[in-house]
């Protein structure tokens, strides 16, 4: 994260969903991966603890065929629990997307 990488070409129908845990990934590989056509469901803003915990609330909601809105609440919600925190703060943490992936204006 030091360094710049250029940015990568293309994949031709590419529609993989992804989901990346670990501080700030929305700055770091956001822009990268839907470059790529990937479409992310769960990405953060924030400095955050990317547990085991985090990913299982988020795939349940993924597996449920739920939209990124509801991926990071079910997110947030594991995250308040871990952390002691509300689940406003915890929401904070994860950044907002549309069903594209893209970032919520």
């Amino acid at each position: 994260m030091d360094f710049k990488l250029q940015p990568p070409q293309p994949v031709a129908a590419n529609h993989t969903e992804v989901i990346v845990l670990c501080c700030l990934s929305e700055r770091y590989f956001g822009n990268r991966l839907r470059a790529l056509g990937c479409r992310p469901r769960l990405m953060t803003q924030q400095l955050m603890y990317p547990g085991a915990f985090l990913l299982d609330a988020a795939l349940e909601s993924w597996r449920k065929g739920e939209d990124p809105e509801r991926i990071r609440q079910a997110a947030a919600r594991a995250y308040a629990k871990n952390q002691g925190i509300s689940v406003r703060a915890a929401a904070g943490v994860f950044a907002p997307l549309t069903a594209s992936g893209a970032p919520t204006p």
